[in-house]
């Protein structure tokens, strides 16, 4: 009987099963509540410790920790920033069929239902040229011609890598603009890579195809704004960042905003009427032809300037660049429209939203105000 009796109390009643259940359940839930922020927190060092193996030029162990934390984590946010960051390690390193591969994985995921998914394919597009140019620049500190044709042959094989990873991105704009010609972000990215493109030509013919390319990207850039611009010929179509940098207005110090002296300063001085009777000619040429004035850079002529908010994804993927936005002003100094034309895509639109908030003196032809068209540049520098 007490062998029995010692058995039976030993057996856990109904009421400790289900106390010990909700001690169970609470205890989980406690965890999953704690573990929520670890995670969050767990993933901002990881990001950290990737961006600073990436600044301390540890690119292997950088790329290793990006792609383990993109295999882990669902967020597109995070999963974007990643993206970014290694095809810019991937060109850092040379490795540009790893930087293809993702820039394909990015095009192939695009979704006419998912505008996300677009937009992060023309981050890392234009994250893309960021890179090529950066690694052009390289050639250039090192005081090496790229058009030389008596480089060593591992520089002719790196910039013909070049060479092919540029004009699959060109392939791809085209693709996206043959299924939509009003995508203005398509027809900006090809202007943009042809211009990357043609400064690697190899020969005259070769930079006279890129140039056609430039002309046409720009001509569907016209037609998708809805503007008259007066065509322009291929060599003031693509100008240079670095050329047209002294007009660009730096985010945020306020101070760019200045215009730049002019670099033209040896050349002969014109007089006043001179300058007035040439802008007066210029002006009734443009109002007979019913198209509005071209000014070139509007910078000058600005009575209300607004800096460009930095994205802040593309601010903590660290892209930055020279973004131009051409505008179409009316005759009170408003903006009538404003379309990108250069610089990272990602950075385009806060451009052209704070260029859409400008204001400008009204420009005046024989007394009457009249409708022109020109440009500003916005240089996003991380800081």
């Amino acid at each position: 009987m007490l062998e029995k009796f010692n058995v039976q109390s030993r057996r856990p009643s109904c009421h400790a099963i289900i106390l010990l259940n909700l001690i169970l359940v609470s205890c989980a839930l406690c965890a999953h509540a704690q573990t929520a922020p670890t995670d969050a927190e767990a993933l901002q060092k990881r990001m950290a410790r990737a961006r600073a193996l990436t600044a301390a030029h540890n690119l292997t162990a950088a790329a290793f920790e990006l792609d383990a934390i993109r295999s882990s984590t669902t967020d597109e946010v995070v999963r974007d920033v990643v993206r970014i960051m290694l095809v810019d390690i991937y060109l850092e390193q040379g490795d540009y069929a790893r930087a293809q591969s993702l820039l394909e994985e990015t095009y192939k995921a695009r979704s006419a239902q998912n505008e996300g998914s677009t937009r992060s394919y023309f981050a890392v597009a234009g994250q893309t040229l960021n890179g090529v140019r950066a690694h052009l620049e390289r050639y250039r500190t090192f005081g090496l011609n790229i058009a030389d044709r008596d480089l060593p042959p591992e520089a002719i094989n790196d910039l013909d890598r070049l060479r092919g990873l540029l004009e699959r991105v060109a392939e791809q704009a085209r693709e996206v603009g043959a299924g939509d010609d009003k995508n203005s972000d398509a027809f900006a990215l090809l202007e943009d890579v042809a211009n990357v493109r043609a400064s690697l030509a190899r020969d005259m013919e070769d930079r006279a195809r890129w140039q056609g390319q430039i002309a046409e990207a720009r001509q569907h850039l016209t037609t998708a704004a809805g503007t008259r611009l007066t065509t322009l010929s291929v060599a003031s179509v693509s100008p240079s960042p670095a050329l047209t940098a002294a007009q660009s207005i730096t985010t945020p110090p306020p101070a760019a905003t200045q215009p730049a002296a002019s670099t033209a300063s040896n050349a002969p001085a014109k007089s006043e009427s001179a300058k007035a009777g040439a802008n007066t000619a210029e002006t009734a040429a443009a109002t007979a032809a019913g198209q509005p004035l071209n000014l070139g850079a509007l910078l000058e002529k600005a009575t209300q300037k607004v800096s460009p908010s930095y994205p802040a994804f593309a601010k903590t993927a660290h892209v930055s660049g020279i973004v131009r936005v051409d505008m179409v002003i009316d005759e009170k100094g408003s903006v009538v429209s404003a379309q990108s034309s250069t610089g990272p895509a990602i950075l385009r639109q806060a451009a052209i939203d704070a260029a859409r908030r400008w204001k400008f003196r009204p420009t005046m032809s024989d007394g009457q105000p009249v409708r022109v068209v020109g440009f500003l540049n916005f240089n996003f520098t991380p800081q």
